[in-house]
């Protein structure tokens, strides 16, 4: 089981792991923390996975007995309308359940803090020392129902931030992946003037996810039911089970989220002023340096996982002159606006219709891929058995890394674990220009490599990626 890692604790569901008693000590600790710094009120969601509902319900129930106010959705919503109530409540913290794009037996536990954002370490660390020393203090008090008007609230917002944007009616096929997506990604569509074609098949909240092989937009097997509806349209959207992911497939190719951030940067950057920022992790593509570069706008990375890129906006939203058109991570995650602090996928899926409205995305990212150069990324993951495996074998390669990837020299290496700006486990590698970066998964038991070249010929950046990758391929090769 991972333990507040890059998207919170994240485990099976089975005795001993992610159960009913680990629900309850978790949320025995953020009661306690949040009883220490004087919280009053916390927002609990859930999203459709097996035990969700029943396991946001024992949170809801172990911290209203710390005399905490505690708002509960009555029903299965999108992670990034936490975000939202959160701050329009004002609360002082958020809990949603979710195991975001991992397979049906894993659930997940997250906490958010008072500006929406969810917990960087800074605040888990304090919230751990609670896991076996819980406050001992009982005066219950009644759960109350997220108001209605929070999720009408919510969608109006994030219609009047994207509706500028558009230009033509098109059509959409979307599927939500049996997730949360379903009652709000097709409305907010069609209330920004697109027609809808919703994959039937998987509009219905299956816990299970019978009709993917993962419930991940990332992959290209996400989008197999996607496919049989193509004569309905060329733009296919589909959204991860909790609703702050999403991937696009035009025709019969299937955009990266590097690719998709690059054209978002594309069209909300043409409007913006020298010195705005566009904010990214350090593994998402670098394309958009020479993009920003050419306007005057800035370039801010964050290390991996959404929280440290809310985090980041929330840090530097009180400066006078701080503005940010556009922040995304490689991972399908995308957000722009000023009323979540976290990556959205029903505003991701908005914008992503508002850019198919404007241009032909593949026509378009050629043109740009010409005029910068051809960024080309890749990602491999290395199933393991457990997160430590995954750790032990990074801790190795950082202790102990190669002279060479493949017939490649190493010219510099860099450990972001000795960052003093941005701290985190991860390991930079570069090799004739490219860059290979290493770090174990925050949310599952995997080891992510991630390559990124770049040259003026596709052919030669492609053949430079395939070079490196059979260089890291083997865990025999660097361990």
């Amino acid at each position: 089981m991972i333990k507040f890692g890059t998207g919170g604790i994240r485990g099976l569901m089975k005795k001993g792991e992610f159960d009913e008693k680990l629900v309850e000590k978790a949320s025995k600790a953020v009661a306690s923390w949040m009883v220490e710094e004087g919280l009053k009120t916390i927002v609990i969601a859930y999203d459709t996975r097996m035990n969700s509902d029943l396991f946001a319900k024992i949170s809801a129930s172990v911290i209203s007995s710390f005399g905490i106010e505690v708002y509960l959705f009555p029903e299965p919503v999108p992670t990034p309308l936490l975000s939202f109530a959160v701050r329009k409540i004002e609360a002082g913290a958020g809990i949603v359940i979710t195991a975001s794009h991992n397979p049906p037996d894993y659930n997940g536990f997250k906490v958010y803090t008072k500006d929406g954002v969810q917990a960087i370490p800074e605040y888990t660390e304090k919230i751990a020392k609670y896991m076996d020393n819980p406050v001992n203090l009982s005066k219950p008090v009644k759960v109350r129902t997220v108001p209605p008007q929070i999720v009408r609230e919510y969608i109006e917002m994030v219609v009047k931030v994207v509706e500028p944007l558009i230009e033509n009616d098109i059509t959409i096929v979307y599927s939500p992946l049996h997730g949360t997506g379903a009652r709000f990604v097709p409305k907010v569509l069609e209330m920004l003037g697109f027609k809808v074609v919703c994959v039937e098949e998987q509009m219905n909240p299956d816990p299970h996810f019978s009709t993917v092989t993962t419930p991940n937009p990332e992959e290209e097997s996400a989008f197999a039911q996607s496919d049989k509806y193509q004569s309905n349209s060329t733009f296919a959207i589909a959204t991860d089970p909790d609703c702050d992911r999403v991937g696009l497939k035009v025709g019969s190719v299937k955009l990266s989220g590097n690719q998709i951030g690059v054209l978002l940067t594309d069209m909300l950057q043409q409007d913006q002023p020298s010195g705005s920022h566009l904010i990214k992790t350090i593994v998402t593509t670098d394309m958009v340096y020479p993009m920003c570069e050419k306007k005057g706008q800035v370039v801010l990375e964050t290390p991996t996982g959404f929280k440290f890129i809310g985090s980041e906006i929330e840090k530097r939203s009180s400066r006078e002159n701080f503005k940010y058109f556009l922040a995304f991570e490689e991972s399908c995650g995308y957000l722009t606006g000023d009323f979540v602090r976290d990556k959205d996928g029903v505003l991701g899926s908005a914008l992503i219709a508002a850019m198919c409205s404007k241009v032909d995305p593949l026509e378009r990212l050629k043109y740009l891929y010409d005029k910068y150069g051809y960024y080309i990324e890749k990602l491999i993951s290395i199933n393991l058995t457990t997160p430590d495996q995954a750790r032990k074998i990074y801790e190795k390669i950082r202790d102990f890394p190669p002279n060479k990837i493949g017939s490649t020299r190493v010219s510099k290496v860099y450990d972001y674990s000795q960052d003093t700006q941005i701290p985190n486990e991860t390991l930079l590698l570069e090799a004739d220009g490219a860059k290979i970066y290493i770090r174990p998964s925050g949310t599952e038991p995997k080891l992510k490599i991630y390559f990124k070249v770049v040259d003026e010929n596709e052919r030669q950046a492609l053949r430079k990626i395939e070079e490196l990758q059979k260089g890291m391929t083997r865990i025999e090769d660097f361990t």
